[in-house]
């Protein structure tokens, strides 16, 4: 094409080949066309740049240090002073905090195995308040809790995590009443899922054994004569996944090594232990041979059931005969234990029954 004078030419290119000429009428219209079509070349050319494909800048959601505790950024700041909400996290990370439209996990973090914690976690009258979750989820290992709460529950400064504001007595979350018993009397009922009759294992006999019995004294409260009772919450053993808690019978059930007690697991029954009549006198090592009428003096050795207490298993004379066997023939009890026993076969000194000897005179 012939190079006219008064042309225009596009030289965005830089190719003289590629020039582009526009022939004009010497009018004003023409002029304004002129001009109209180099704007519009100009606006193709930088719409086309706009639709350009483009590496997207990455804008973070949080800010640097966000995950971590030691961070003035870090978000258990944030939601502690209110700068942040609960509402907030879960518009991105869902309402179960599981990922919802992030995709992000808070339970994959590495941090939160336990929180954060549902509406109600905290009101005992909700159906999600935290002893269902502290059993169910938990198995009872409270000290889960520590790594928010402090070493010492006590929030770590921070009232709103304070737990000692309702386990406010000795041991706060960690007392034994708080998984099973009561503030006064530790042993069950309830037993750990809350039960209150006997008929459940975790019930049973406890409180015959604990309270202030008919024949004795001597055992109330002692845990430590079925049990291994955990210097520590957290001591080995104490909680684990066994299904029930272990018997293991201390030297006075034993008698001091006499006997050897039996707690049958699958019957839920316990046998040969000295407090239920499990226990062997001889002629030969007694201070009152006269009282004999066998070389050896016998209780009953009875098994018992534990989840059927008041049901006559521990009347009197269910240990021991009335009088034992191997004993010289009397139904007058009180005339040789008049300390311990009165004429109608009344205990008058409970300490001095199942107390681990012989009290004569």
């Amino acid at each position: 094409m012939r190079k006219m004078r008064n042309s225009y030419v596009n030289r965005v290119t830089g190719d003289e080949n590629a020039m582009i000429h526009f022939r004009y009428r010497k009018s004003f219209w023409g002029g304004i066309g002129v001009i109209a079509g180099y704007l519009a070349y100009v606006g193709l050319l930088m719409l086309s740049g706009c639709l350009e494909e483009r590496t997207p800048v990455a804008v973070p959601t949080h800010p640097e240090g966000w995950n971590l505790p030691q961070s003035e950024q870090f978000h258990g700041q944030a939601l502690l002073t209110g700068s942040l909400s609960q509402a907030g996290c879960r518009s991105c990370h869902g309402n179960d905090f599981s990922g919802g439209s992030s995709g992000v996990s808070c339970y994959g973090s590495g941090c939160h195995s336990v929180y954060p914690h549902p509406p109600g976690f905290a009101d005992a009258a909700s159906s999600t308040f935290h002893e269902d979750f502290i059993a169910e989820t938990l198995r009872w290992r409270i000290e889960v809790c520590r790594s928010c709460h402090g070493e010492d529950y006590s929030g770590k400064g921070v009232a709103v995590k304070n737990c000692l504001r309702c386990h406010a007595d000795a041991g706060g979350p960690e007392a034994c009443h708080t998984c099973h018993g009561s503030r006064n009397n530790i042993a069950p009922p309830p037993d750990l899922h809350d039960h209150n009759d006997p008929g459940y294992r975790g019930v049973g006999a406890h409180q015959s054994h604990m309270q202030d019995t008919t024949w004795t004294t001597f055992t109330v409260g002692g845990c430590g004569h079925c049990h291994e009772v955990p210097l520590t919450f957290d001591a080995p053993s104490h909680i684990d996944d066994a299904s029930g808690a272990e018997v293991q019978f201390d030297a006075f059930a034993s008698f001091a090594g006499k006997v050897t007690p039996r707690w049958d697991g699958r019957e839920a029954s316990c046998s040969a232990v000295y407090c239920h009549g499990a226990f062997r006198f001889r002629q030969a090592e007694s201070a009152y041979p006269w009282a004999y009428s066998d070389s050896v003096m016998t209780g009953n050795f009875p098994v018992l059931y534990w989840q059927y207490p008041g049901t006559g298993q521990a009347l009197c004379g269910s240990c021991h005969g009335l009088p034992p066997t191997g004993h010289i023939a009397g139904e007058d009890c009180a005339a040789c234990h008049g300390r311990v026993v009165n004429r109608d076969l009344k205990i008058i000194n409970k300490h001095l029954h199942i107390n681990g000897q012989v009290d004569v005179f």
